[in-house]
C-alpha cells in the first residue's frame, strides 16, 4: 500500500469506528489493527489522534457539502430547493448509517477537552445554516425558512436513530410542503 493509500485506510477505518463507537471509546491501537498499518505510519501522517479527528471531520464536511451541491435544485424556486435539500440529506443518512451526527458526537465528547474539535463541530452546523440562509436569500424566500429547514434536517438525523428513515421520509416531505404554504 502506498503512503496516501495507508493514510486513506487509517482515516476511513477511524471514521467508521468513531461513528459506530464514539471518539473516546476507540483507541489508536484498534484503528491501526483494523486498518492494517503500523503505528509509525499513523504518526507519519498525524501528530495525534486529535489531529486525525480534525482531518476526518473536515473531509466529512467536504463530502457532505459536495453531496448537497450535486443534488440541490436551485433553478426551480424555493420549494424545489427545499425538497431537493431534504432528499439530499436523506441520501446522506442512508449512506452514512443511523448513528446520528458525527459532528455533534465530536462536540459532545470534546467540549471543554479540545476546543479545536468542538469548534469544528459548531462551525459545521453554522456553515450549513449559513449555506441554506444564503441559498434562501438568492431564491428570495423568507429568511426564517433557513432555520426551519435546519430543524427538519437535524430532526431527521436524530429521529433516524429511533424510527428509521423509511418512516421519516414522508413525514419530512410533509413538513417541507407545510413550509411552502408559509412563503
Amino acid at each position: 500500500m502506498r503512503k496516501s493509500q495507508k493514510k486513506a485506510a487509517i482515516m476511513q477505518t477511524a471514521e467508521e469506528l468513531f461513528y459506530e463507537h464514539g471518539f473516546h471509546a476507540v483507541g489508536v491501537k484498534s484503528i491501526l489493527e483494523q486498518a492494517g498499518v503500523a503505528p509509525m505510519t499513523m504518526y507519519y501522517h498525524f501528530q495525534s489522534k486529535e489531529e486525525m479527528i480534525k482531518e476526518i471531520l473536515m473531509q466529512r464536511e467536504e463530502r457532505y457539502f459536495q453531496l448537497l451541491e450535486d443534488k440541490l435544485n436551485k433553478e426551480n424556486g424555493a420549494n424545489a430547493y427545499i425538497r431537493s435539500l431534504i432528499h439530499a440529506h436523506i441520501d446522506w443518512l442512508s449512506a452514512a448509517g443511523f448513528n446520528g451526527c458525527l459532528f455533534l458526537r465530536a462536540k459532545q465528547e470534546y467540549e471543554g477537552v479540545n476546543d479545536e474539535i468542538a469548534l469544528l463541530s459548531r462551525d459545521h452546523k453554522k456553515k450549513l445554516l449559513n449555506k441554506i440562509d444564503n441559498d434562501m436569500k438568492h431564491l428570495q424566500a423568507a429568511p426564517s425558512l433557513s432555520i426551519q429547514i435546519s430543524i427538519i434536517l437535524e430532526g431527521l438525523t436524530s429521529m433516524d436513530q429511533i424510527l428509521g428513515l423509511d418512516k421519516l421520509k414522508d413525514i419530512a416531505m410533509d413538513l417541507a410542503r407545510s413550509l411552502e404554504a408559509t412563503e
